[in-house]
């Protein structure tokens, strides 16, 4: 008897779920809008940001900065054994619940000569001002 009972529960919630919308979504995370941004040399740097920096780029890091009306958003790879790394945006976009942004690191092309001093790349990317949280992906 307690079989039958449990397979009529589920087959009444069943219907029920697909009358309420429910849905195996993330929610939120669907992009809004992309967001502009520029690539921030380290002669640009605010000197703040500059020294958050400065006591992180040796390991991986992300970070983010808020300063006047910009978001300064910081991706930094640790050390590298050679040069010649170049680092690409992926992606910058406002979604409902967060503003997503993933860069890639790139490696030194094959066959090129790779410098052999150990190398730290980040990049800094400047957008406008939201107070959303940023997700690394």
């Amino acid at each position: 008897m307690k079989r039958i009972s449990s397979i009529f529960t589920v087959s009444l919630l069943v219907p029920i779920l697909g009358l309420t919308g429910c849905g195996l979504q993330k929610t939120g995370t669907q992009k809004v809008r992309d967001l502009d941004y520029t690539v921030v040399t380290e002669q640009e740097l605010p000197e703040e940001l500059q020294k958050e920096i400065d006591e992180r780029y040796t390991e991986d890091f992300k970070m983010t900065c808020m300063l006047d009306d910009s978001l300064y958003i910081v991706r930094g790879f640790g050390m590298q054994e050679t040069g010649g790394y170049s680092i690409q945006v992926q992606d910058l976009y406002l979604a409902q619940n967060a503003i997503y942004f993933e860069a890639d690191l790139i490696g030194p092309e094959n066959g090129a000569e790779a410098e052999k001093a150990v190398s730290y790349p980040y990049i800094v990317v400047k957008t406008e001002r939201l107070e959303e949280n940023v997700v690394f992906e």
